[in-house]
């Protein structure tokens, strides 16, 4: 192997030259003395550690020498010694020649020494990479540590805001179960009437009154104290021929798409209910079809109570592209009809899921998915699978219209344990469920555990199998519960660290009765000091994990150049911030106890349109998990949450990744990798990785605000690929600027530049 001094004479000689440079500097610019001066003994620990990491390159003792401090005590010192000047140069000079050799002796065959190192130079690019005030040398020792867990890649998906419905779900149909208080004419929200002298009403009467009544399936207490406001929407014809009926506008249509179309009907005499997809203005007519519906009659000898309600299903087929099309349900008989759900989606959905949305997620590298909540959690009931899902009631949302915007304040119940493993498996995610520990029972509880783990001969096994699923889902991870400890989840029996821990911990056993190497992440307020030695000493032996969450609020101000620095210096401190947080509940945790920071975020992500800026928090984030996972023993972790939660934005015709979205898909390459130690940077802006294919993963951030930032390293191998992420425009709705990343390569030296408020990536194949 030969020694790196052997193949870069080149960069002593420029070392040299620029020591000679700088020292002659000096003597026209007192205050640039001290930079020459200061390699002296009392400063020499200083040089021979940048040395150290900058092996024979010019750059680092550059870096060293710009950025030594300025006193007045050394300002006075340098005033005399213009003389001594050369002597100090010579000895100067003398010791960098020793201290690298030295150097080269002790680090022999680490980077930058590995045979089959290529060298490409481009004499053009010189002048582009002259030293400047922010640059660093890396010193990568490929020497493995420990492996970044996949899971630290995790996501929430939870049936809030417009995550689901206007998110992932693939239903066009807005309020298709007609949730909340109607409109003044009592229509429902999001629907239109037709007709001028029609009777309308969506809202819950007494029993015997000659209005509306409930599809859905509703429940007397779900525990929480939340409303289930769902009803038909009763419309009522006085006048024969006249049109009256419902409508819901804006839809998007593609004319290549075809749509399955079903609407629920309950009637009281012959109707037939015309279904029709129009322009706008309703004068061109895209597809149509009339449903005949008889009423449904019970038999005088009948022994069970007759369902009058009727299920129709029909394809739509546009043909056209309407970016604004109408959807109405409509008759003209003098009677009365009753609507109990309406449904329509693009035939190439998956799973009731948007098949657009679900790749954007593959493309993310979510490698842990949490479900069903979040606050959602503590409003489900994990049952309501064996209901057809026009027949699943929404729910009042936590907080309502504050965290439930877009869809009226309810949380839309639409997808079941079977959709979301098949997300799962789709997206190449493990499944993470959590229980509903307040409301359900343990049997409950348990019961959901079999249906997920249970042979196919078990009870709820056997129900798995008969709805096509023959194989356990081995779904290993559970939360017990979300947010217990919090004021707004629990009831009254677990508000207190020893009511949680008393009432988890019997279901937890009942859990693992079933399926006994489940995974538990116990609930609880953390960091707090009560929490810890009462609930975690409890559930320790059997819930091992604890859960943590933080949200950042940042004073966004977009008014003014000033404004965004102001806002992009707060954003870039609450990473450090979080840190802090974590290593306080690592400090007050028990050994072999583990961190699962299973939702993190900027606050209200669901109430503005997201910056570029934000990719720079989550790409900080990302780096600071991977360094501290293993110290901090936190294995796993969830943003909150992928889609247009900040990860991605879902408009009618496509799916775009916001600049959070790109961080993530940029850096899960990191994700089972093995972590290379890194020397020559201070706090969490660089990482990297090796693959099991011998590739070297390399990512860098700039935080600056304005400066560039050059990262240096010794080449070995094959440069793949690079690219970098940039926050260029900062404005509301823009993601990352996506470029090639810079890259000099002189002397088997790789020199990257990187743009202020950038990710950058480097991949390096180490096998020739």
């Amino acid at each position: 192997m030969s020694s790196a001094s052997e193949k870069n004479s080149s960069p002593m000689d420029e070392l040299l030259a620029m020591q000679q440079s700088a020292l002659q500097a000096n003597l026209n610019k007192a205050s640039n003395i001290q930079k020459a001066v200061t390699l002296t003994e009392a400063n020499w620990i200083g040089l021979t550690r940048a040395m150290e990491l900058t092996g024979n390159s010019i750059l680092k003792a550059q870096e060293t020498l710009e950025h030594l401090p300025t006193t007045q005590e050394m300002n006075t010192l340098l005033a005399g010694q213009a003389g001594n000047l050369t002597q100090a140069h010579t000895e100067a000079v003398q010791q960098i020649q020793k201290t690298v050799q030295e150097l080269l002796d002790e680090y022999d065959g680490k980077f930058g020494n590995t045979p089959g190192c290529q060298t490409t130079e481009d004499p053009a690019q010189d002048t582009l990479f002259a030293a400047q005030q922010h640059s660093h040398y890396l010193y990568i020792d490929l020497k493995t540590t420990s492996t970044v867990s996949p899971h630290l890649f995790g996501h929430n998906l939870e049936h809030t805001r417009a995550s689901i419905m206007d998110g992932l779900s693939a239903q066009m149909i807005r309020n298709r179960k007609f949730a909340g208080a109607a409109a003044r004419n009592g229509v429902a929200l999001d629907w239109e009437g037709i007709g001028e002298c029609v009777y309308f009403a969506n809202e819950h009467r007494l029993p015997g009154s000659n209005a509306n009544e409930a599809y859905v399936c509703h429940y007397a207490h779900n525990g929480m104290g939340r409303r289930n406001e769902c009803q038909s929407q009763m419309i009522q014809n006085p006048i024969p021929n006249q049109v009256s009926g419902i409508r819901q506008k804006e839809l998007f249509l593609q004319k290549d798409r075809s749509y399955p179309f079903a609407v629920v009907v309950k009637v009281q005499q012959p109707l037939d209910v015309r279904v029709a997809l129009t322009n706008a203005d309703g004068t061109q007519i895209y597809a149509e079809t009339v449903f005949p519906v008889q009423p449904v009659l019970a038999k005088e000898d009948a022994q069970e109570e007759v369902d009058e309600w009727q299920r129709f299903e029909t394809i739509l087929t546009p043909g056209v592209d309407d970016a604004h099309a109408v959807i109405s349900i409509t008759y003209t008989e003098q009677a009365q009809l009753l609507i109990g759900a309406v449904s329509m989606m693009p035939d190439n959905h998956f799973h009731t899921m948007r098949r657009d949305t679900v790749e954007k997620l593959k493309e993310i590298g979510v490698r842990l998915l949490r479900w069903p909540g979040g606050n959602f959690a503590g409003e489900y009931r994990w049952q309501d699978m064996f209901l057809h899902p026009d027949r699943r009631a929404p729910m009042e949302g936590h907080m309502e219209n504050e965290t439930q915007p877009f869809t009226h304040g309810y949380d839309m119940h639409e997808i079941d344990t079977d959709d979301f493993i098949a997300l799962c498996r789709e997206i190449g995610a493990e499944p993470f469920l959590t229980i509903n520990a307040a409301w359900d029972s343990p049997e409950v509880c348990a019961a959901w555990v079999e249906y997920c783990n249970g042979p196919a001969e078990s009870k709820y096994g056997r129900l798995r199998a008969q709805r096509g699923h023959q194989e356990p889902y081995n779904v290993k991870w559970w939360s017990l519960g979300n947010e217990m400890g919090y004021g707004h989840m629990e009831g009254a029996n677990a508000n207190t660290p020893d009511g949680y821990a008393s009432l988890v911990e019997t279901h937890a056993r009942a859990m693992l009765k079933v399926t006994p190497d489940l995974k538990f992440v116990s609930s609880g307020p953390y960091p707090n000091q009560e929490w810890v030695d009462v609930s975690i000493k409890k559930l320790a032996p059997i819930a091992p994990y604890v859960s943590l969450h933080t949200y950042n609020s940042v004073h966004w101000d977009f008014t003014s150049p000033e404004g965004m620095e102001r806002c992009y210096n707060e954003m870039i401190r609450m990473p450090i911030h979080n840190l802090g947080i974590l290593r306080r509940l690592h400090d007050m945790l028990p050994e072999k106890t583990f961190i699962s920071y299973d939702e993190w975020n900027l606050w209200k992500t669901w109430c503005r349109n997201p910056s570029s800026m934000e990719g720079i928090f989550t790409a900080q984030m990302l780096h600071m998990f991977m360094h501290e996972s293993e110290k901090q023993r936190m294995p796993m972790a969830c943003y909150f949450e992928p889609v247009n939660e900040g990860a991605m934005q879902v408009h009618p015709d496509h799916t775009e990744l916001t600049a959070t979205g790109q961080a993530f898909a940029l850096l899960s390459r990191h994700a089972g990798g093995k972590l290379c130690t890194v020397d020559g940077v201070e706090g969490f802006e660089v990482v990297a990785t090796i693959d099991d294919h011998h590739v070297l993963t390399l990512t860098m951030l700039n935080l600056n605000w304005q400066e560039e930032t050059t990262y240096s390293l010794n080449k070995c191998g094959t440069i793949l690929e690079s690219k970098v992420l940039q926050a260029e425009n900062l404005l509301p709705g823009t993601p990352f600027t996506e470029n090639p990343l810079m890259i000099h390569v002189k002397d088997d030296i790789i020199k990257a530049k990187l743009p202020p408020r950038s990710v950058a990536c480097i991949s390096i194949s180490l096998v020739e």
